[in-house]
């Protein structure tokens, strides 16, 4: 029985892993800011294409085309996990802004 439990647990594990954009055979071997940059790009490229411009589309899909092969991710340096988190922010910033536009035309 508790073996059938952890079999569905890691199951589903490894879908929501895959759904956020992350492999879960490489996830505990990754630095911690490159998995933060990782979700926020899958998500950012996903959900909130539109609120990004040519440049920052190019970054994010450089940033995820690394994340996929091992050896440029073990590249990957703190400074551009955090370009990716900074574009991260200005999307946040344009959504509020655009739902505060929202509200105050009704």
């Amino acid at each position: 029985m508790n073996k059938y439990k952890n079999f569905k647990d890691d199951a589903l594990t490894a879908d929501w892993l895959r759904d956020n954009g992350m492999n879960h055979r490489t996830f505990d071997t990754i630095k911690l800011n490159v998995v933060r940059a990782q979700r926020m790009a899958h998500k950012l490229l996903s959900q909130h294409r539109e609120f990004l411009s040519v440049k920052q589309l190019y970054s994010l899909v450089e940033f995820e085309k690394n994340c996929c092969n091992r050896r440029t991710r073990d590249r990957i340096t703190d400074a551009s996990c955090f370009s990716v988190m900074n574009i991260n922010t200005s999307v946040i910033r344009k959504m509020a802004e655009k739902k505060r536009k929202i509200k105050k035309k009704n």
